[in-house]
């Protein structure tokens, strides 16, 4: 197959199906790039790697790339890593600081304001800081890291900082909405790269790693600086990193809606890697 170049969300909601890729068999097979998913997207449109984890709306805008099956990182109802956080109730928000991170949260808080909550807000593109974020606007996205931080660390004490705060699970608000499940991210692979022997690959990373969730939380718990069993039920309990019939429907949703919009110019079908 020959040492593929592989952008890799840095994110723990990304690790277990990377982490055979660092510490597995499939070790060898692959140099790894880690950065933040709009930088992963980008590092796969300039062709710098051949293969990424993408966000899901970056599909539509990167031309020649094939899917890889069954791996998502999706969630069905809550995903506490992609939340807005509002000084004030929702429907009362007119100005939102996105995070720069990720482009499908984005959208999909532009989706939820206009379809769930009936809201036109304007937006604004920070770095993640919340306290600066929410001095600039009524309500901020954070996604990730940041947002588990932010969840499972000290939200009251956050509260004291800015003020009383309404927080918004997006992957709960989107299941209010559609009844489907929300594909965050998937792996893509540029077309003159793709292979069953690259599925092959992926797809048993994604099986070490889903038997290494507590090796994963611990490592992470010590950079994150939060409790290790939170971190486990959230990879467990939260994140969905199957890609079935019912995510692509929920992912098939979002692109309607993003296209409806005016998101994205079209809706381009699911072309994925047949193995």
């Amino acid at each position: 197959m020959g040492r593929l170049r592989v952008s890799v969300v840095k994110y723990l909601n990304a690790a277990p199906l990377v982490w055979g890729l660092l510490h597995g068999e499939q070790r060898d097979q692959f140099d790894l790039f880690f950065t933040v998913p709009a930088e992963c997207a980008e590092a796969l449109r300039v062709g710098t790697v051949d293969a990424g984890i993408i966000p899901a709306i970056e599909y539509q805008t990167i031309a020649n790339l094939k899917v890889i099956p069954g791996i998502a990182i999706a969630a069905r109802e809550r995903v506490a890593s992609v939340l807005l956080v509002s000084q004030v109730p929702v429907a009362e928000v007119r100005r939102v600081a996105l995070d720069a991170s990720s482009r499908t949260s984005a959208a999909l808080v532009k989706i939820l304001f206009a379809k769930l909550w009936q809201a036109q807000p304007s937006y604004q593109t920070q770095v993640p800081n919340l306290e600066a974020m929410l001095a600039a606007a009524d309500a901020a996205l954070l996604i990730g890291d940041p947002a588990l931080q932010f969840l499972l660390g000290s939200p009251a004490a956050a509260a004291e900082r800015v003020g009383r705060l309404f927080v918004y699970d997006l992957a709960e608000e989107w299941w209010r909405l559609t009844r489907q499940p929300f594909v965050f991210a998937f792996w893509a692979v540029r077309a003159e790269k793709a292979s069953a022997e690259v599925v092959e690959a992926l797809a048993a990373a994604k099986e070490y790693g889903l038997k290494c969730i507590d090796e994963i939380a611990a490592q992470a718990a010590l950079a994150l600086n939060l409790p290790a069993p939170a971190l486990a039920r959230y990879l467990r309990e939260n994140v969905v990193f199957s890609f079935d019939a019912s995510e692509r429907e929920g992912l098939e949703s979002f692109y309607r809606f993003a296209q409806e919009l005016g998101l994205i110019a079209e809706v381009k079908p699911l072309e994925f890697i047949l193995s």
